[in-house]
């Protein structure tokens, strides 16, 4: 039930335990079985990985960044050559790219939404484009079939980095089962966690080789160059222990979505538009400012104690960053986006009463321009 007055102010934790005994029980296997990264125990949590997307390859790494190094570096390509992705995207997905060698080339993305701007991304495409990252951000779909459409035929690989959209779905499939191949992360405050890690899927037996070959120091063969990216026993002994919790978590996660949207009636702010025939995964709630500048909204809620990781992490277009400014590329659709929302947490540890005093401290909110009026 909702108070005619906000309740003392708390301090709304940013992400969940994940902690069960189940995870207690696979620990312990691990030990019993070799801790590295090629553990028996590693072979079968990828095994669950593949069941959950239905995808022939998955191969376990040490971080989403990992992931992401991993299918760039299996992909053909050339120093300088082009990889075409969105500024809206964190950091490190950007990361990799720079450290093989290639050029970022930041995409806009369609107004109101992550995905790639359609006739932005035709523009970007040039002889040097040897791959496009599409990167759905806190759990939103973008349309990657659109995207897909536009490389078809162009020989240019599609790689999704769904760091925080594991299980988002379009239309009726997860996002996990599109593009060439599919990079997560499993660190600590994501949607599924194992600590530190991520994984590496696609339906392609040459790439995954690659893939596989290039976290393994190149198979020790002296032929291609790799790295050490290999997960780790423990850490797969957690991922198999909560990938098989998976759906319990997101029921939980909608769950308290739904009940949110329920009891927030303000009209300062909207949820962020869900692409035609997407379906979130309640990793965070999206709201989007209408009218009016959306940090007001994000400092609001820090103050109250709610976190929002647009302003943890002060998001704006990377080519605002230093390290990234070479690679300019104004993106007005991305810049209009950012500075409009926040996120809200969703997350399974959330109480009803927590859930009421981040309702009712939002529906309280007035920007500063109604305020002066």
């Amino acid at each position: 039930m909702m108070h005619t007055e906000i309740q003392s102010r708390r301090q709304i934790a940013e992400t969940c335990n994940h902690v069960s005994q189940q995870d207690v029980a696979e620990l312990t296997r691990a030990l019993q079985g070799g801790l590295s990264g090629t553990a028996d125990i590693v072979g079968e949590y990828e095994a669950e990985l593949k069941k959950v997307y239905d995808a022939r390859h998955a191969i376990a790494v040490s971080s989403g960044a990992a992931a992401v190094l991993a299918a760039l570096a299996s992909l053909p390509h050339q120093p300088g050559d082009e990889v075409i992705v969105a500024p809206t995207c964190p950091t490190c997905t950007v990361y990799p790219i720079l450290s093989l060698g290639l050029t970022p080339v930041f995409c806009d993305v369609a107004p109101n939404g992550f995905g790639l701007d359609p006739d932005d991304l035709r523009h970007c495409l040039s002889p040097r484009t040897c791959a496009v990252i599409e990167v759905p951000m806190w759990g939103y779909p973008v349309d990657v079939e659109q995207t897909a459409a536009i490389l078809e035929g162009r020989a240019i690989p599609l790689v999704l980095d769904l760091a925080l959209s594991h299980l988002t779905r379009l239309r009726g499939r997860f996002l996990g089962q599109y593009g060439d191949v599919r990079c997560f992360s499993t660190q600590d405050c994501k949607f599924m966690s194992t600590g530190e890690g991520g994984f590496v899927l696609t339906d392609d037996e040459s790439l995954a080789e690659r893939v596989r070959a290039y976290t393994r120091f190149g198979n020790l063969a002296g032929e291609t160059v790799g790295l050490n990216l290999k997960l780790g026993a423990m850490q797969a002994a957690l991922g198999l222990s909560r990938v098989r919790r998976l759906g319990a978590h997101l029921a939980s996660r909608l769950g308290n979505r739904s009940r949110l949207l329920a009891m927030l009636d303000n009209p300062a702010f909207r949820e962020l538009p869900i692409v035609p025939g997407g379906e979130v995964n309640g990793f965070a709630l999206l709201l989007q400012a209408r009218g009016h500048d959306g940090r007001q909204l994000v400092r609001y809620q820090q103050e109250r104690g709610i976190p929002s990781e647009v302003g943890k992490f002060d998001s704006r277009p990377l080519y605002e960053r230093a390290l990234l400014a070479p690679y300019r590329r104004d993106c007005p659709h991305a810049s209009s986006l950012l500075r409009s929302l926040t996120t809200v947490p969703l997350h399974p540890d959330l109480s009803s009463e927590e859930l009421d005093y981040i309702a009712e401290t939002l529906n309280r909110y007035v920007p500063e321009s109604a305020q002066e009026a």
